[in-house]
């Protein structure tokens, strides 16, 4: 199994505006995403949910010993972890969209510090195991502050494949809606324009259960009012929908239409910032305090 040597190659629509978003129609050959498919861990997702919640994920953060056990046991697992983990992923992510990346940060500060945020060593990769089953909503959001790339792989069954349904990009209707969207949602600071405030996660309330729509419709409705979907990925298998992580960067995935009662299979790879030496002391008290 390869990505290829560049796996931007892979994209085949990009969109750059508010915020960059792009698809990769064939992000996997068939015969690779049929194989990913047939090994994806279902019954280890599924021992990991509550009964009424509609979604889990398996990750290194989360779960390291059973995330180790899956990548170990299949070829194909290795293959891909391996690519997506690896330091050229990483820095043909930069490479690919470095204006994008260093438009995330005030003018002034990304010409002094240009070397610094575009070091390939200051990220890392990493891929997840997500089943969300119909019902479930994971409402609007512009997603984690640390994060710079989301892709998701998608991996449907037979008869799950549609033109849309992979993942839904946004833009606003005008920039008042925006501004509304942002003063009901941030909990603090909206008065700072946005160019300039520190980057950072604005989400909508969400919900995992099976009737997750009925439990946020009133939030999805007015979100609606002033967003519109600009693209919607077609959920194929072996396609891949992603985006870079801006303040504008909002995204949903909403189940109420899915196939009834069906798991909707997904990769999750994440190109984040490492934490830095202050952070990564602070998690490890909080490990030994929870353990």
């Amino acid at each position: 199994m390869s990505l290829s040597e560049n796996w931007v190659t892979k994209i085949t629509s990009r969109f750059d505006g508010r915020f960059t978003y792009f698809y990769c129609r064939n992000f996997l050959s068939e015969s690779d995403a049929r194989r990913l498919f047939e090994a994806f861990p279902l019954s280890q997702l599924e021992a990991l949910r509550e009964p009424d919640v509609a979604h889990s994920t398996i990750s290194t953060y989360r779960h390291p010993e059973l995330f180790h056990e899956i990548i170990v046991d299949k070829e194909c697992w290795q293959s891909i972890y391996t690519e997506i983990t690896s330091p050229e992923f990483v820095r043909n992510t930069l490479l690919e969209f470095r204006d994008v990346i260093l438009r995330r940060y005030p003018p002034l500060f990304r010409t002094i510090a240009k070397r610094w945020i575009l070091n390939a060593k200051r990220y890392s990769s990493e891929l997840q195991f997500s089943v969300r089953w119909t019902g479930s909503v994971l409402s609007p959001h512009t997603d984690n502050a640390d994060k710079v790339l989301a892709l998701v792989i998608y991996l449907p069954e037979a008869g799950q494949e549609l033109e849309s349904g992979g993942t839904a990009f946004y833009l606003p209707r005008s920039r008042r809606g925006e501004m509304r969207v942002f003063q009901r949602y941030l909990r603090f600071g909206w008065l700072v324009p946005l160019g300039m405030r520190r980057l950072r996660s604005t989400k909508l309330p969400t919900s995992d259960s099976f009737s997750a729509e009925d439990l946020v419709r009133e939030h999805l409705k007015f979100f609606d009012d002033n967003y519109r979907i600009a693209f919607d990925a077609p959920f194929h298998l072996g396609s891949a929908g992603g985006f870079i992580k801006n303040q504008y960067s909002w995204h949903d995935v909403r189940l109420n239409n899915f196939a009834e009662r069906a798991p909707r299979r997904t990769l999750l790879v994440n190109v984040m910032m490492r934490p830095s030496r202050a952070r990564t002391i602070m998690n490890r008290l909080l490990n030994r305090k929870q353990s």
